[in-house]
């Protein structure tokens, strides 16, 4: 579902939900619920604002309880504030700030993410504080690891996928097969029980309506022809 009206959007703030930036824009999110929508990008001017306010005040509550991390706050505040005064007749004022909030966005991630994620991977021969640069080859080689087994993760999924839709198309075919199977048997199981139904009406009219004419040896034969034909229906039947 996508949030396309402002009003629809402060009601959702005002009901506790919260806003999360993606690459593809805002998504605003119900914390009680886990409930998760789209942000219209008409409302991504509005959206931007909220989100820049809702980072300040947590950012403030956490300064509040002694918490480290104002300056992120500050920045998103600051650089959300700047989105909404840019006039929309000037497009390279508008890139400008969509380009530093992207770039703060980038560092907050990479600092508050990545790096510490990088550090704790680092042993204590990788530690160099006489030469920096040591200390940063360590990480871009973990980094590297890490993303060689991200596209290695990446890659098993894609197969994973590749192999299920593989199975898929085959069960869909089994069932469609299967489907012509059964409409099959069900015409010819409708063709047997018509031509049984058949078979005993003339086997009935014969037994009444001719034997009693025939010559006496005759009927006799005929009969106990009669009946050797009927027990063939009841195991066929069976």
């Amino acid at each position: 579902m996508v949030v396309d009206k402002e009003e629809e959007l402060q009601a959702r703030v005002s009901a506790g939900w919260r806003l999360k930036r993606d690459a593809k824009g805002f998504r605003i999110w119900d914390p009680k619920t886990g409930t998760e929508e789209r942000v219209s990008a008409d409302l991504e001017d509005v959206a931007a604002k909220i989100y820049a306010r809702q980072k300040y005040e947590k950012v403030k509550e956490k300064l509040e309880k002694g918490v480290e991390g104002g300056l992120e706050g500050d920045l998103a505040y600051i650089i959300g504030m700047i989105r909404t005064k840019v006039d929309s007749r000037a497009p390279i004022l508008q890139k400008w700030a969509e380009d530093i909030l992207w770039w703060q966005h980038v560092l907050s991630d990479t600092t508050t993410k990545i790096l510490p994620d990088l550090l704790a991977r680092l042993r204590v021969e990788e530690i160099d504080l006489n030469d920096p640069e040591k200390t940063a080859e360590a990480l871009v080689k973990h980094y590297v690891e890490l993303r060689t087994a991200a596209q290695g993760a990446e890659a098993l999924r894609q197969k994973y996928e590749e192999e299920l839709r593989v199975r898929d198309e085959k069960i869909k075919m089994l069932e469609d097969r299967l489907k012509l199977l059964q409409d099959a048997y069900s015409q010819l199981k409708d063709l047997y029980d018509s031509l049984a139904a058949r078979t005993k009406l003339t086997l009935e009219y014969f037994l009444r309506q001719i034997i009693p004419y025939l010559p006496r040896d005759a009927q006799e034969t005929y009969r106990v022809l009669a009946s050797k034909v009927q027990k063939i229906w009841e195991g066929a039947e069976q």
